[in-house]
């Protein structure tokens, strides 16, 4: 015999409460997540951070509120979009571009869970199309990180860079064809701080995927697992950054 049809509905209702839970400790665990990426990014790029609002922005992730907003050029950025789009400003002269990223980023993770609302008990109200454009973004952002540079040919953020490369690059502009002595001569080579054949630095890009992990599976919780981008669409996302 078949389900009765308050049967099926007591049913769906228990699959949807369920899915909310995990729907939370996706959440959660991005929140967690970004902070990480926010802590490390900042001792790396200890002059693109305001110290003085650190803490706020950090209440704000835990929080899972989304009401600070931050002036620029005279202007109250509000929507994700307007934060990555000062981040990813190849003006070199940009002050707390990690505080601009991670804002960025916090806000769109907010309005795709509905943080806002508070917890849901119900998967019911979730659009998985945020979750589709969160999980596209995040994949996007791990490869423009990574590559973006100012108009001086300097990298915006510095993450998988050891000390070493960031020093060759500067030396590059006066010196295009370096030889074997100008790497030795690099002061994290010389006083043998860093190795030339020591690996670079992907914890960031780890702590992204990790993210997108959650992402993923918040999606396949409400019915509809995100496909792999191709490499036309993560170039057009790129551009829109």
């Amino acid at each position: 015999m078949g389900c009765s049809a308050t049967g099926q509905e007591k049913l769906q209702e228990a699959l949807q409460t369920k899915g909310a839970t995990y729907l939370k400790k996706d959440y959660q665990k991005i929140q967690e997540l970004l902070l990480k990426y926010k802590e490390k990014l900042d001792l790396r790029n200890p002059n693109n951070y305001d110290k003085k609002e650190n803490y706020m922005l950090q209440e704000q992730i835990k929080s899972g509120k989304s009401n600070l907003n931050y002036i620029y050029n005279g202007k109250k950025l509000k929507a994700y979009d307007e934060y990555f789009k000062v981040a990813f400003d190849k003006s070199p002269l940009v002050p707390y571009r990690n505080d601009f990223l991670i804002m960025g980023l916090h806000k769109l993770i907010v309005q795709t869970y509905n943080a806002n609302e508070g917890h849901k008990i119900s998967t019911i109200g979730y659009d998985v199309k945020h979750f589709n454009k969160l999980y596209y973004y995040l994949y996007a952002l791990r490869w423009k990180i990574r590559t973006a540079q100012d108009t001086s040919g300097n990298y915006l953020f510095l993450t998988w860079q050891n000390n070493w490369q960031v020093e060759l690059q500067k030396r590059l502009k006066e010196t295009p064809s370096p030889t074997w002595q100008t790497l030795q001569e690099l002061e994290y080579i010389k006083n043998n701080k860093e190795s030339i054949f020591g690996p670079s630095n992907f914890n960031f890009e780890i702590l992204i995927t990790q993210m997108i992990e959650h992402v993923k599976n918040s999606a396949k919780v409400i019915g509809d697992e995100p496909v792999d981008l191709s490499i036309d669409a993560l170039v057009s996302i790129v551009l829109f950054l």
